[in-house]
């Protein structure tokens, strides 16, 4: 269990009364801190690092953009859980999804797809601060080509908008899911070799990373942590998932720790705490890509 940092807090509600999107399910940091520590602490400090040359960020309004599937639109999790906690954090944050069940990052930049045209409408028609990409689950495994090629045209509409990018790394399938074995073979597997694809376009686009699948696995493998991550199918988030999702992001965005704010999330408040641990750590303090899995996304294309 982790200690409550702040005195002064700010109580809200995470539950929401919207409906879930409907939609098929999937078929197959601010900017980042210069001093930021390249190991994980063996405690959690009790201060997130600064840098004392740096000016205190006082913007607190931001517009956010959500692109992805039904990983992303699951429980409402932009909205219901990511937009509140800033809510809960003192943040003026408005946000707007742009999500369909299994659709691909090459297919949000195609300008003939329905709603690749609807991205191009966004970007042309809003300002946004953050814009949040979310590739379909197994892709970046399967077809990583496909994954960088969409990753950089999208890169390219997101860079004219003048917004930040993000990308939303997933997590791997649960143990017993058809697909498992084809993808890594394992949870674990499959998120070490999600985190090295969606590093390897970061570090091409000198973009930035949420790594949700790295905080996902943290929870999903320690044996003391109850609640499961997953829905029945195996793959997607459960309400929990959405929940460590929606944390993550928001700790790696805008480098607030979870602990400073007081957002009960309508669970429990021993299962909330190992989520924000499990965010803070994923967010301040990910674990690199071990030698073996690293990749590099240079020259990988389906592009001639």
């Amino acid at each position: 269990m982790i200690s409550l940092l702040a005195s002064m807090l700010v109580f809200a509600s995470c539950n929401s009364d919207e409906p879930a999107e409907s939609g098929a399910g999937e078929t197959d940091k601010a900017t980042e801190a210069t001093d930021k520590p390249t190991e994980k602490p063996t405690e959690k400090p009790t201060e997130k690092p600064t840098d004392d040359d740096k000016e205190p960020e006082k913007k607190t309004n931001f517009k956010v953009l959500f692109i992805g599937n039904s990983f992303t639109y699951y429980n409402n999790m932009p909205t219901a859980y990511f937009q509140k906690i800033c809510k809960a954090a003192g943040l003026d944050v408005e946000v707007d999804t742009i999500t369909n069940g299994g659709h691909r990052l090459d297919e949000f930049a195609d300008a003939n797809d329905e709603y690749g045209a609807r991205v191009r409408r966004a970007l042309e028609d809003e300002q946004y601060d953050y814009v949040i990409l979310q590739e379909q689950s197994g892709r970046p495994i399967a077809k990583p080509a496909g994954f960088f090629d969409g990753a950089r045209d999208l890169a390219a509409l997101v860079e004219e908008n003048g917004a930040e990018l993000w990308f939303y790394q997933t997590w791997g399938y649960k143990e017993g899911y058809s697909k498992l074995p084809t993808h890594g073979g394992t949870t674990e597997e499959m998120e070490l070799m999600l985190r090295a694809a969606y590093d390897a376009i970061a570090e091409e686009l000198d973009a930035n990373v949420a790594h949700v699948g790295i905080a996902m696995y943290d929870l999903h493998s320690n044996k003391s942590f109850e609640p499961n991550l997953y829905n029945s199918d195996l793959y997607h988030p459960s309400e929990y998932g959405s929940i460590v999702a929606a944390w993550t992001i928001f700790a790696s965005i805008f480098e607030i720790d979870p602990d400073k704010v007081d957002l009960d999330c309508g669970i429990e408040e021993e299962h909330l705490g190992g989520i924000k641990e499990a965010a803070y750590y994923a967010a301040f303090f990910p674990d690199p890509v071990p030698d073996g899995y690293k990749i590099s996304s240079e020259g990988i294309t389906n592009k001639k």
